[in-house]
C-alpha cells in the first residue's frame, strides 16, 4: 500500500484540527462527500438525517499514537420502496463498516503479522506506537485472503515434517515462477490426485521416487510427464553404497589397519617388531580397532568414563544378539523392529551387519598439547599436583579446562620411573577406522582430490575385496551418468547392474525399473526439485519461528503469502 499523505483518503474526509496530547495525537475528520449509496440498494442520496462520531485507531506518526475522530453521518434512502431506510455513510477507503482501526492501520498489521507472526509481531508493533495482541494479529493473518495462484505448468512435489518421523504435509511449488502454489495436510496419493484433478493444466511434475507421489501424480495428471528428482536418485545411490560397505566391517578395519602398518614400518622401521604385530592382531580380534588408532594417551578417560562407554557398548551388543537370533529365525527387519520395540535404521544396520559394528571414536586435538614438553619437563622435575601444573600453564596462555591437564597427566602415574618418563616419544597418532559412510565418500572421490594416505587406503580395500571394486564402478558410472544427463546410457547401466550379481544392486535396478520413465525424463528435462527444497526451508524457518505452535490453515497463509 502506497501512503502518499499523512491522513487516510483526503478525497473522503477533510481534516477539521488537531488535539495534541502528551502521547497521542487526536485528528479530527469529517466527511466530506455531498452525497452517498444505500447499502441495500445503491440508490444515491444527499438527504441527511443525523450525525455521529466514530473513535478510530490510525498510523503512528513518527512512532506517536494517531486516533481519528471522525465525524460522519447517517442518510435517508431517496427509494422510498428500499427496506433500509436509515443508513450509515460508509468510506470503504478509510474504515471498513464496524472496524477500529483505518484500512491502512489495518494493512500495515497484517504485513507484521505475516512477516513475524503474533507474539513478535505484537512487540514490534507496541515498539511503533500500534497497539495490538498477539490473537489479534494471527486473527488477521487467517482472515486475510489467500493469493489466487495460476495452476502451473510446471510443478514441484515434495513433503515437508509437520512433527519428524510422524506426521507429514505436501508442498507444491510453481517451478517456473519460484513460489508455493499450495500446502497440503499429508502426503497421500489420494490427496494430491484430488489436487492435481481440481487444477488441471499441469504439463510436468518434478518428484521424489516416493510411490505415494509417483501414485498420485499418474491418478491426478496422467498426461503430465513425471520427473524423478536428479539429487534423489544420487542420494539413493550413495545410501546403497554405504548399506553394502556397512556389511564389510572386516574389510574395511584390515585395509586401514594393512596401511598403517606399512607407514609404521616407513616411519619407525627399527621400533617394528614381530611381538608389536601380534599384539596388534590381538587387539584387533578383540573388536578395539578404534583403541588401536588412537595411540594419543593424552585421551585417556577416567575409570567412571570408561565404564560409561563400556556399558553403552553391552548394551548395543545386546541389540545386535537379540537382531541376529531373531534373524536366524526367519524373521524380517520389520517384524524384529515391532518385537524389540527398536527403531528400522537400528535394526536394518544390525540386519545386514557380518559382525558386530564397533563406534569409532573421535580424536580432537587437544590445547594442552601445545604445553606438553613444559609439563613433562615439571613431572621429571618433581612436581606431580595436576592443580599446580595448570595454574603453571594458565599463566602461559593455556585457556581449556583442568580436567583435561588431570587427563594429560593421568597415565604418567602409574609409570615409577621418572627417568624414563622424561625419555618417552610418543608415536605419531594414527587414524582411526572412518565409519562405512565415510568409507563410501572417500571411495567415491576424485583421484586427485585424494591425499597420499587416503589414496593408500582406497586401493588396499579395493585390492581386498572384489565386489567393493565392482560396487564402486557401478556408483561412480551411476553418479557420472546423473550429473551430466546421458539419458543414452541408462539402459546400458541398467543391464550392467542386473549382471552384477550384486543383491543390493538387482533390487535397486527393480525398484529403478517401476519408474523408469521418470528417470529418462530426470535425465532428459532441467527440471528438479531444488526450488521445491529450497521453498521446504524457508517453510521450516517459518515453521520454527512460530514455535512449532502453529495450525496447519495459519501456516499455510503465511507460507503462500509472501511469494
Amino acid at each position: 500500500m502506497e501512503i502518499s499523505t499523512l491522513i487516510a483518503d483526503p478525497t473522503a474526509i477533510r481534516l477539521e484540527h488537531i488535539v495534541s496530547a502528551d502521547k497521542s495525537l487526536t485528528l479530527v475528520v469529517s466527511a466530506r462527500r455531498p452525497s452517498t449509496e444505500c447499502p441495500q440498494c445503491g440508490c444515491s442520496s444527499a438527504c441527511i438525517h443525523s450525525r455521529y462520531v466514530r473513535q478510530v485507531a490510525d498510523l503512528p506518526w513518527h512512532g506517536v499514537v494517531v486516533r481519528l475522530e471522525l465525524h460522519t453521518r447517517r442518510f435517508i434512502c431517496a427509494n422510498g420502496l428500499c427496506k433500509q431506510r436509515i443508513f450509515c455513510e460508509r468510506l470503504p477507503s478509510v474504515v471498513a463498516t464496524y472496524a477500529r482501526k483505518t484500512s491502512r492501520l489495518t494493512a500495515a498489521l497484517e504485513l507484521i503479522g505475516f512477516a513475524i507472526g503474533g507474539e513478535a509481531g505484537a512487540r514490534l508493533a507496541r515498539e511503533l506506537g500500534m497497539s495490538v495482541s498477539p490473537d489479534t494479529l494471527l486473527e488477521r493473518v487467517r482472515r486475510a485472503a489467500s493469493p489466487q495462484a495460476e495452476t502451473p505448468k510446471v510443478l514441484g512435489v515434495d513433503d515437508w515434517a509437520k512433527r519428524k518421523a510422524r506426521t507429514y504435509g505436501t508442498i507444491l511449488i510453481d517451478l517456473e515462477r519460484r513460489r508455493p502454489v499450495d500446502l497440503l495436510p499429508d502426503r497421500e496419493a489420494a490427496t494430491l490426485a484430488a489436487w492435481l484433478k481440481a487444477h488441471p493444466g499441469v504439463e510436468i511434475i518434478s518428484r521424489d521416487r516416493g510411490g505415494a507421489y509417483m501414485e498420485g501424480a499418474t491418478k491426478g495428471a496422467p498426461e503430465a510427464v513425471q520427473v524423478a528428482d536428479r539429487w534423489h536418485l544420487m542420494k539413493n545411490i550413495s545410501d546403497l553404497f554405504a548399506n553394502l560397505l556397512n556389511r564389510h566391517h572386516r574389510t574395511l578395519r584390515q585395509a586401514v589397519m594393512n596401511v598403517s602398518a606399512q607407514i609404521s614400518n616407513t616411519v619407525h622401521p627399527a621400533e617394528t617388531s614381530s611381538t608389536t604385530l601380534l599384539e596388534t592382531d590381538q587387539v584387533a580380534d578383540e573388536n578395539s580397532v578404534s583403541e588401536l588408532f588412537v595411540t594419543d594417551r593424552t585421551l585417556m578417560r577416567s575409570t567412571t568414563e570408561l565404564a560409561t562407554r563400556q556399558s553403552f557398548r553391552e548394551q548395543r551388543l545386546a541389540r545386535y544378539t537379540a537382531v541376529k537370533e531373531l534373524q536366524a529365525q526367519g524373521l524380517q527387519i520389520n517384524d524384529i523392529r515391532k518385537q524389540l520395540g527398536l527403531h528400522y535404521t537400528t535394526v536394518q544396520g544390525y540386519f545386514h551387519a557380518d559382525e558386530f559394528p564397533e563406534r569409532a571414536r573421535r580424536k580432537c586435538p587437544s590445547m594442552v598439547n601445545l604445553f606438553d614438553d613444559y609439563l613433562r619437563q615439571r613431572w621429571a622435575e618433581g612436581c606431580c599436583n595436576a592443580k599446580q601444573l595448570e595454574r603453571e600453564i594458565r599463566r602461559q596462555g593455556y585457556r581449556g579446562s583442568s580436567v583435561t591437564v588431570r587427563r594429560h597427566v593421568q597415565h604418567w602415574r602409574a609409570d615409577q620411573s621418572v627417568d624414563s618418563l622424561a625419555r618417552q616419544v610418543l608415536p605419531p597418532p594414527r587414524p582411526p577406522v572412518p565409519t562405512p559412510r565415510t568409507f563410501a565418500w572417500l571411495l567415491l572421490k576424485s583421484e586427485d582430490k585424494l591425499d597420499p594416505q587416503e589414496r593408500q587406503i582406497v586401493a588396499e580395500v579395493i585390492k581386498l575385496d572384489e565386489s567393493i571394486s565392482h560396487a564402486r564402478e557401478l556408483v561412480v558410472g551411476f553418479r557420472e551418468m546423473i550429473r551430466n544427463r546421458k539419458v543414452n546410457v541408462l539402459s546400458a547401466w541398467l543391464e550392467q547392474a542386473r549382471a552384477s550379481n550384486l543383491s543390493d544392486f538387482v533390487n535397486f535396478v527393480r525398484v529403478l525399473k517401476r519408474d523408469e520413465a521418470a528417470v529418462r525424463a530426470a535425465l532428459t528435462y532441467e527440471w528438479s526439485n531444488g526450488q521445491t527444497e529450497g521453498q521446504i526451508n524457508r517453510l521450516k524457518y517459518i515453521k520454527r519461528q512460530m514455535f512449532g505452535r502453529a495450525n496447519f490453515d495459519l501456516l499455510k497463509a503465511r507460507v503462500l503469502h509472501a511469494n
